[in-house]
């Protein structure tokens, strides 16, 4: 079974809609596939509908912005309840928290000469720093998306804003509250010695933690091995994606898959 579970789309900070997701993967071979976009599960009615016209397995999926000393530490919160009345509640403190920071965002970046209309870019859907920095690209403010994060957006960079977040407890237990399987995204862009990332790791077991993203896209042989072992020795189950948005931000959809073991299939149902 060849899977990508860790897509972005329009209905976050991703390029393509969820339909148009749903014919990439399947004309790419794909089986199964989450789009995980962040802090929002809105595109998953619409690609659900597209996936089982498709004959294709999807999963609900979104990927919840958590910050833990400092760092931040993403939470892939799976097959969540979708039905359950409570969740929208729950999910509005989020993105409550997500665009205070893009307000403070778009304030530094006037005072450097470069305003924005952050009211246009929320009327066209979600925002987050790929899309503040699409629109800087469009304003002539930079010459393309690398740059403006590497000048301006980047962590630790002049225009750069760190938001209040949940903490990788709460966003856990939010996820296990709605019938959920929440998984550590991306161990490696934690940047974490391997003491530190066992320590923490242990940490968010304790709390709930299901599993870890050891087939990430640009983890390398060795780092993919060593989370596999964290996730054998912790008992959790082992994903990976492409964290595709565009042609810039991920590895193109379809170009890397991972082949779930049979815990992992079980657990998700997969």
């Amino acid at each position: 079974m060849k899977c990508d579970l860790h897509i972005h789309s329009n209905m976050s900070d991703g390029r393509f809609s969820p339909e148009t997701l749903v014919e990439m993967a399947c004309e790419r071979g794909l089986d199964c596939i989450s789009i995980t976009d962040h802090d929002n599960f809105d595109a998953t009615a619409r690609a659900q509908v597209k996936a089982k016209a498709m004959g294709l397995k999807y999963l609900v999926g979104a990927e919840l912005s958590t910050v833990w000393e400092g760092l931040d530490v993403h939470i892939l919160a799976y097959n969540v309840n979708l039905a359950d009345p409570d969740l929208h509640k729950a999910m509005e403190p989020v993105l409550q928290m997500r665009d205070r920071r893009n307000e403070a965002m778009a304030d530094k970046l006037a005072q450097q000469g470069m305003p924005i209309d952050l009211d246009a870019l929320r009327s066209q859907g979600f925002v987050g720093r790929p899309v503040i920095a699409r629109e800087m690209v469009r304003l002539g403010y930079c010459k393309d998306v690398a740059e403006a994060f590497e000048k301006y957006i980047g962590a630790g960079k002049c225009c750069y804003v760190q938001s209040k977040r949940l903490s990788p407890s709460e966003a856990i237990k939010l996820t296990l509250r709605f019938g959920g399987i929440p998984v550590l995204a991306h161990p490696k862009q934690l940047h974490l010695d391997k003491p530190h990332t066992e320590s923490l790791l242990k940490k968010l077991v304790a709390v709930g933690l299901s599993g870890i993203e050891a087939n990430y896209f640009a983890h390398n042989t060795i780092e993919r091995s060593y989370f596999c072992r964290l996730a054998k020795k912790y008992k959790l189950i082992i994903t990976g994606g492409s964290d595709f948005h565009d042609y810039v931000h991920g590895v193109e959809l379809g170009t890397q898959s991972f082949s779930p073991n049979g815990y992992t299939r079980k657990v998700l149902g997969i």
